[in-house]
């Protein structure tokens, strides 16, 4: 028995660790900077690494002698960024310069080698150190006016986070602000309509009685092994045929032909409405007849003696009593609609601005391209809509589906 818990254990902390890793590193590399997605991965983020940076050590156009310059290295790489702050500790500096040759006198050869924190390097004429918080100092036997030199720094670069990809995405770019809402206009009436449906069906089919009932039901749920694929020929010949229908009786009605505005378009919402209201209704029948079935009979029966219909029973009673299994089934097929590419590709809208979200997220790795952070900040904030809702439903989700499975009638 011990055995067996303990694998239990381990097969569920391995399905968690499969699910988690990429979860994080979405949302990792979508805080780190264009640089640091492209030259590491995410599981570096989080400690400091050593990494190498270009700074000048004052600004061109300065015509003030001085003897002594003191400035801050992390000053300096920071000056232009309103985000990604470097900070770290220094490690070292690349010294390049000529100086004199030991094998031929009065000439010099070039030299490169690393200076560390304390040490004087000679740059312009002058001594220069540094220490690791990234102080330096600039001292010159006369006062003068040095041109600014590039100097290669080495440090240890502390975690650096920031939502510069997040606003990239919502506010630079409209194409990602038009998706969401494109989405919810498909998810929330997709969700709607079929489990509104299959509600009034399950409880035709667990409490009311008329020929052919369990066939029918037999045949409902049969239509779940049905592939998504094999429909959409018939599925889009229909729309087809009635966006040219609605098109001729435009054309009869009105006067859109002057301003050719007649045609009416086969790929809407409402075409993705009706699709997935078709694909999820077996589902979603099946899953609350099991659960309405299991209710109390005892409960029905008195609330007919006391004179109430059908559809007094299915509102009064029926509805607040399969809360779990509704919520169950709202969680699949918001999912499942949200997360939906193929039948939002065939079936739904081809305008740019009305694409929903998956589609653009496949579309933005053409505009993207290499631009991880930026991919990943589009694939997160698809994530966060369905993550929100599974969360506030979560609690009746395991009662309404385990409700479903073990009762039926």
């Amino acid at each position: 028995m011990m055995l067996t818990r303990s694998f239990r254990h381990i097969l569920l902390a391995i399905i968690v660790f499969i699910w988690v890793v990429p979860f994080v590193a979405l949302v990792t590399t979508s805080l780190r900077s264009e640089t640091a997605s492209k030259t590491s991965g995410f599981w570096t983020a989080f400690t400091p690494t050593e990494l190498g940076h270009r700074f000048g050590t004052h600004d061109k156009g300065g015509t003030e002698e001085f003897l002594v310059m003191t400035g801050n290295i992390f000053e300096r790489l920071n000056q232009d960024k309103d985000s990604y702050q470097i900070t770290g500790d220094i490690k070292s500096i690349l010294f390049k310069g000529r100086v004199p040759d030991p094998e031929n006198e009065g000439k010099t050869i070039l030299e490169k080698r690393l200076v560390f924190a304390g040490e004087v390097m000679d740059v312009r004429g002058g001594d220069f150190v540094f220490q690791t918080n990234g102080d330096f100092t600039w001292t010159f036997p006369e006062a003068t006016a040095p041109r600014p030199k590039n100097l290669d720094v080495f440090l240890d670069q502390d975690p650096i986070f920031g939502a510069d990809a997040f606003i990239e995405v919502l506010f630079d770019n409209k194409n990602v602000p038009n998706a969401l809402i494109s989405s919810f206009i498909v998810t929330i009436p997709a969700t709607i309509i079929p489990i509104t449906i299959a509600a009034f069906a399950a409880y035709a089919f667990a409490w009311m009685s008329f020929p052919g009932r369990d066939w029918l039901f037999v045949i409902v749920v049969s239509l779940m092994v049905v592939p998504t694929q094999l429909a959409f020929l018939p599925v889009l010949q229909g729309f087809s045929g009635i966006a040219s229908w609605a098109t001729e009786l435009n054309a009869w009605m009105t006067d859109c032909e002057d301003t050719g505005t007649c045609r009416v378009a086969s790929k809407t919402f409402a075409s993705l409405w009706v699709t997935h209201t078709a694909f999820g209704l077996p589902l979603a029948i099946y899953l609350l007849r099991n659960y309405i079935v299991g209710l109390p009979k005892e409960l029905l029966e008195s609330a007919r003696i006391d004179g109430a219909n059908h559809l007094q029973i299915f509102v009064k009673l029926i509805v607040p009593l399969s809360v779990p299994a509704l919520a169950s089934f709202s969680i699949f097929q918001f999912l499942w609609v949200w997360n939906d590419l193929i039948v939002a590709l065939y079936i739904g809208p081809a305008d740019a601005a009305d694409l929903v979200f998956p589609i653009r997220l496949q579309k933005q790795l053409g505009t993207f391209k290499d631009q991880l952070h930026l991919l990943n900040a589009s694939a997160v904030i698809s994530m966060i809509v369905p993550v929100i809702v599974f969360l506030s439903m979560q609690r009746y989700f395991i009662r309404g589906l385990l409700a479903g499975s073990v009762k039926g009638g």
